[in-house]
C-alpha cells in the first residue's frame, strides 16, 4: 500500500516551488541576510513583483498610502511576513495548471483562500501579533488533498461519497481506506519543501489540536478554520459548523462562537476581492 512519504515523493517531481521562492527562503534562512537581500530576491522575478505589491496594496494589508516598491515594502511589513507572502503566491502558482476530476479547481481555491482569511481573523479575535502568517496557513491546511486527488482519484472520490452520505468526517474515512489521511500528506509535503516546521505540525494535527503541545494553538485555529469552511459551504447558510470545532480548540484559543461568527462575516467579505486580486496576480507580465 502507498504511504503519505511516497505519495509525497511522487508528487513533489511534477511540483516544486519557483526559484524566486527558494531564493527568498535562503535569504530568511540566512541569520546575516537584510532586508535589502531580501528585495533583491524578490525583485529578481518580474512577476512575483508585481504580484506581491498588487497583494500589498490591496485591502488585505489596508495601507493608508500606496506602497510602490519592494524595499518599502519590506521596510513596512518586515522580513517573515513578505516570505509569507512570496509563499503563498508561489503555491497557488505551483498547482495553479492542475485539472482536477475529483473535485473543481475553482471550488477548491476558493475553500483554501476563505480558510486562509478566516484563520487570520481568527488570529486577530486572540491578538496574535502576526496573524497574517495564519493566513498562509489556512490557505496550505488543505494541501494535502490536491495530492491525493492527483495520486488516487478513485479512492479520494470514493471517500468524498461517502463522507457526503454518511457524515462520517474525510479524515476518518482516509484513515480507514488508505492507511493515512490529507493531514498527514499536508505535513509531509510542508516537510519535503522545508517550509516551516510549525506549519506542517500544525496542519497535521488540525482534526486534534491536543495532540500537539508546541503548536496546538495553531492547530486549533485551523481547526476553527476548517469548521467555518465547511460551514460557509452549506446550503443552509451558516448554521452547520458548530460541531466540527474540536473541543479542545475552544479552551487553547479563548474563543466563544459568537466570535467565530464574526470572522466568518469578514472573511466572507473578503474573498471576493483576494479571488480577484490573486487571479490578476496570476497573468504574465508584459516585457519589452
Amino acid at each position: 500500500m502507498l504511504t503519505a512519504e511516497e505519495l509525497v515523493k511522487n508528487c513533489t517531481k511534477l511540483f516544486t516551488l519557483p526559484e524566486v521562492y527558494l531564493q527568498v527562503k535562503k535569504v530568511i534562512d540566512n541569520p546575516e541576510s537584510t532586508m535589502a537581500d531580501l528585495s533583491r530576491a524578490i525583485s529578481i522575478d518580474p512577476g512575483m513583483t508585481v504580484a506581491v505589491l498588487k497583494l500589498v496594496n490591496s485591502a488585505f494589508y489596508a495601507m493608508p498610502r500606496k506602497v510602490e516598491t519592494i524595499s518599502r515594502a519590506v521596510g513596512i511589513l518586515g522580513m517573515q511576513p513578505l516570505h509569507d507572502l512570496t509563499l503563498a503566491i508561489s503555491v497557488t502558482k505551483t498547482f495553479a495548471g492542475l485539472n482536477q476530476h475529483v473535485m473543481s479547481m475553482s471550488v477548491y481555491w476558493s475553500n483554501s483562500f476563505f480558510s486562509g482569511l478566516v484563520a487570520r481573523e481568527l488570529a486577530r479575535k486572540c491578538f496574535l501579533v502576526d496573524s497574517e502568517r495564519m493566513f498562509v496557513e489556512g490557505l496550505l491546511r488543505d494541501i494535502g488533498h490536491l495530492l491525493l486527488y492527483e495520486q488516487l482519484p478513485e479512492p479520494s472520490e470514493q471517500v468524498l461519497r461517502e463522507s457526503a452520505n454518511t457524515g462520517t468526517p474525510i479524515h476518518i474515512l482516509e484513515q480507514r481506506m488508505l492507511g493515512f489521511d490529507f493531514t498527514e500528506v499536508g505535513q509531509t509535503l510542508i516537510e519535503e519543501w522545508q517550509l516551516p516546521k510549525n506549519f506542517g505540525i500544525a496542519i497535521r494535527h488540525q482534526n486534534k489540536p491536543s495532540c500537539t503541545n508546541d503548536h496546538g494553538f495553531e492547530a486549533a485555529l485551523l481547526n476553527m478554520a476548517s469548521a467555518l469552511t465547511e460551514g460557509f459551504q452549506t446550503p443552509n447558510g451558516h448554521a452547520q459548523w458548530q460541531h466540527l470545532v474540536a473541543p479542545e480548540s475552544w479552551k487553547l484559543t479563548g474563543l466563544e462562537e459568537d466570535g467565530l461568527k464574526e470572522c466568518m462575516i469578514e472573511a466572507e467579505k473578503q474573498l471576493s476581492g483576494m479571488l480577484d486580486l490573486m487571479k490578476e496576480a496570476h497573468q504574465p507580465v508584459a516585457t519589452g
